[in-house]
């Protein structure tokens, strides 16, 4: 099929199902396009997972192996910044199954999650079983607080807090991180505190353009310098102090290798 009988047949498609267009504006290269044509200096920084380690072991637990999580080396990250950056406050868009919060409390002082409420979310069509998986493992963690509403509407003043580093794992379109990410600069604690942005890779090496898009259109200049991919991570991290970094390079011969002890832990329904 030649090129000029593909578009003949994708422009068909589109006049009897329109919705499709929204399968094109979407699209990966697009949002690649529209990122560089915005931020024409940007060249991405990526920092080391592995030069975070304190020691060559990271204990990981809870973690389901089940759809929809992050990965081991998200929440490895995430505890590895609260021990190195002395962490007392911590605060998440998105909680999900409650691994990220769980993983993270045992090494700060108080975990505030948020995330849209069980009805709000069944009432936007979700399966019960999808709900109800929702705080699993954290709903009965002392130090972790859960907190409900749409981060789009939601008056975090409420709180009376201020946080030394945010996880947003939220709505992940180009419009809900810009707003995530500019609303949450007002909850930062001071000028040494982080951000960590979810799925602003679409693997553990490529860049995924939907959701930097959001993050360097909100964030001001001076702190777009200081945003990182995460090697080995699905992560984007936004640290104010001096850190080595390096140029991504895609499908480069491993550097680092990682060795996973599985063990079994019993868990309350």
């Amino acid at each position: 099929m030649n090129k000029l009988t593909k578009l003949v047949k994708a422009l068909s498609l589109i006049i009897q199902k329109p919705y499709l267009l929204n399968n094109i504006v979407k699209d990966e290269i697009v949002f690649k396009s529209d990122f560089q044509r915005a931020f024409p200096n940007t060249a991405f920084q990526q920092i080391r997972l592995v030069d975070l380690m304190e020691s060559d072991e990271v204990r990981i637990a809870p973690y389901a192996f089940l759809s929809g999580s992050s990965l081991a080396t998200d929440f490895a990250l995430l505890q590895l910044l609260c021990r190195k950056y002395q962490v007392k406050d911590y605060l998440e868009i998105g909680t999900w199954r409650g691994e990220s919060a769980a993983n993270v409390a045992p090494y700060v002082e108080s975990v505030y999650s948020f995330n849209l409420g069980d009805e709000q979310l069944l009432s936007i069509g979700l399966e019960k079983n999808y709900v109800e998986s929702h705080r699993f493992f954290s709903k009965d963690v002392p130090n972790i607080q859960h907190v409900f509403g749409d981060s789009q509407t939601f008056d975090f003043d409420q709180l009376n807090k201020k946080f030394d580093l945010i996880f947003i794992d939220g709505d992940h379109s180009t419009e809900a991180v810009r707003h995530d990410t500019k609303k949450m600069l007002s909850y930062l604690k001071n000028d040494q505190s982080i951000i960590v942005w979810h799925d602003a890779k679409k693997d553990t090496e490529y860049p995924r353009y939907e959701v930097l898009l959001g993050i360097f259109q909100a964030l001001p200049a001076d702190m777009q310098k200081n945003v990182y991919l995460v090697e080995n991570s699905l992560c984007a991290v936004y640290i104010p102090t001096s850190i080595t970094s390096e140029s991504p390079i895609l499908n480069r011969l491993p550097r680092n290798s990682f060795e996973l002890t599985l063990k079994k832990l019993s868990v309350k329904n």
